[in-house]
């Protein structure tokens, strides 16, 4: 079993989490596009918490990618 620090899993779970982010962004396009005030404001606090998933999961796959290079 691997060890979760190991680069190749890191880079492979950072790729997931980072696909996996922005997906969910498109698919809540819509929502910002229609939904008003309380509504608006979770799917708002949402992406927020996506885009710390897509930050961190790019720079931990960037880091792998510069490692193998």
């Amino acid at each position: 079993m691997e060890h979760i620090e190991n680069p190749g899993h890191r880079g492979v779970q950072a790729r997931a989490n980072l696909v996996a982010a922005l997906r969910e962004c498109a698919e809540l396009a819509d929502a910002v596009e229609a939904l008003e005030g309380q509504d608006l404001l979770e799917v708002l606090n949402h992406l927020d918490s996506l885009r710390f998933v897509m930050a961190e999961s790019g720079q931990i796959l960037a880091g792998v990618v510069r490692g193998f290079d």
